[in-house]
């Protein structure tokens, strides 16, 4: 992202000025250093500073662009480097461990891939120790 020019609203109207002052006279001398010369100089003085700003910036976003150019081919060297260690010694080695990747488990388990354990419960309803079953009266035996 391209850092914002800067504008001077003081050399704008610097410049504006001087075009009045020229018109009063080319030659203005108020004395003490004040002289439509002086001036002039003055404003050139911003003006050169202004320009070597905005150019240090445009340089800055080009050095900006360059590191993060860099910073993307080591990121795509690194993770290649971490694959040749995977490749050669394995993602379960040690080695790939050392060279910051992270070992997978050999015993993996998935949700899908576990057996069902039977269940230790019956699923034929008792009759309960009251004698009622489900809430009506027992039955006389005879």
């Amino acid at each position: 992202m391209a850092r914002r020019k800067r504008n001077s609203e003081v050399l704008e109207r610097a410049d504006r000025r001087i075009e009045s002052l020229r018109s009063i006279s080319a030659e203005l001398d108020f004395g003490s250093g004040l002289t439509l010369k002086a001036y002039t100089s003055t404003i050139d003085r911003l003006r050169s500073k202004l320009a070597a700003y905005n150019t240090a910036l445009s340089s800055i976003d080009k050095l900006a662009d360059d590191v993060s150019s860099a910073e993307q081919l080591v990121m795509a060297m690194s993770e290649k480097m971490l694959l040749g260690v995977g490749s050669r010694y394995g993602k379960t080695s040690q080695e790939y461990e050392m060279a910051g990747g992270s070992r997978r488990k050999v015993n993996r388990r998935t949700s899908s891939a576990s057996p069902s354990t039977p269940s230790t419960t019956s699923s034929v309803p008792t009759a309960s120790t009251n004698g009622s079953t489900n809430g009506t009266s027992p039955a006389t035996v005879s």
